[in-house]
């Protein structure tokens, strides 16, 4: 017991840690790391950062989680990195002793990074470590994709009956994004849209579209190849379609401003 508060105790140390992680102090970006998480050594789940070194799976993960974020912040002169604050730092060192995703743990630290530079800390707000907190890989990597859209297309696939105001819902919602292929869940983008406009950084909208040459007609014929049988079958039933518009919020452009590399959200 003795041996582990004595491991414990290290925290407080931040060469002596920052040895224990990156092995050289003198690596480039290890002093800037050093000066950024000062302010957080010691707090929250950073004080179990040297049981978790104990662990071989926990410390691959930290070591390669801190080492992205070194490489982040490795050419900033280091009078240009500032202290993170608590409010972002902690709940961020927490994650980065288990989150092995490679597109989550890239938002936490980028996110981390820009809050450990002067000139950049601004636009990295607490709230965002709870957005990244709520999203899955596979939304992770959808907004990733759509950092560069102004908005993105859809289409609700309708099976309409003749004659009358009435319709089947084949489809509710089909979005024009490239994005789809590198899913693992590819039928859960139903679920991934309405957890991103309940977080604030998309909005649906079926009473605007998009306006342009080729921007909703390989959705529509893409939705004909799929449910053409199905219209087939129905002589009183022809294949409609609503277009429609998802909007990309002026939140999730600073979210993605702060958490995404190189992002011109």
């Amino acid at each position: 017991m003795e041996g582990i508060k004595d491991i414990i105790a290290e925290i407080a140390q931040t060469p002596a840690l920052l040895k224990e992680i990156y092995g050289d102090i003198a690596k480039p970006g290890v002093q800037q790391v050093g000066k950024a998480l000062n302010t957080i050594l010691g707090l929250g789940n950073t004080i179990l950062w040297p049981l978790v070194l104990l662990n071989e799976k926990a410390r691959i993960t930290l070591e390669k989680n801190l080492d992205k974020y070194r490489k982040k912040i490795e050419n900033t002169e280091e009078q240009s990195i500032c202290e993170v604050a608590p409010e972002i730092g902690v709940p961020i060192a927490e994650k980065l002793t288990y989150v092995s995703n490679e597109e989550l743990s890239e938002m936490y630290t980028e996110l981390l990074a820009n809050a450990s530079k002067c000139h950049k800390a601004n636009i990295a707000h607490p709230s965002f470590v709870n957005i990244i907190n709520n999203i899955s890989p596979d939304e992770a990597i959808f907004v990733r994709s759509i950092q560069k859209m102004s908005g993105i297309p859809f289409i609700e696939v309708r099976l309409k009956i003749h004659g009358k105001n009435e319709w089947i819902t084949l489809d509710p919602m089909k979005p024009g994004v490239s994005c789809l292929g590198e899913l693992k869940y590819q039928k859960n983008i139903h679920a991934y849209i309405s957890n991103l406009e309940g977080l604030g950084l998309i909005q649906i909208r079926t009473d605007i579209f998009m306006v342009g040459e080729n921007i909703y007609e390989p959705l529509e014929e893409d939705a004909k190849a799929i449910f053409s049988e199905i219209e087939k079958q129905h002589d009183d039933k022809s294949l409609t379609f609503l277009r429609g518009k998802i909007e990309i919020t002026s939140f999730a452009k600073m979210f993605m401003n702060a958490c995404i590399e190189n992002s011109i959200a």
